[in-house]
């Protein structure tokens, strides 16, 4: 019996440990993206794989206290992530700067609460 091949090479699309809340989750993206400064191509995108999995965890919940056109930024930058992290070459400091940009925003003092 053989097996479907899988893309064993994509970023994750969710977070194996999706029980933390958003805050300490939100808190283990800063030190991953300094990891993208010393990686290697491969690294960095499995890095920012992991790190796109992380924020699009955190905006999950936070998109309820948000006005429409919060909403539709976050997804855009989400997005922007996305197409970046899968890159034959992507641009480290583009998605870094990005990713703490959306980090920032989804901080639940900045969200509401209950985060």
């Amino acid at each position: 019996m053989t097996r479907p091949a899988t893309d064993r090479h994509g970023p994750p699309t969710t977070s194996r440990v999706p029980f933390l809340p958003a805050r300490r989750r939100l808190d283990v993206i800063k030190p991953m993206l300094g990891d993208l400064e010393t990686a290697t191509t491969a690294g960095q995108r499995y890095v920012m794989g992991k790190v796109l999995a992380q924020l699009r965890e955190a905006a999950a919940p936070a998109e309820r206290h948000l006005a429409d056109m919060q909403r539709r930024a976050i997804r855009n930058t989400l997005a922007e992530l996305a197409r970046e992290s899968e890159r034959r070459l992507p641009n480290a400091d583009a998605f870094v700067q990005s990713a703490r940009m959306l980090a920032d925003t989804l901080s639940p003092a900045r969200v509401g609460p209950g985060l």
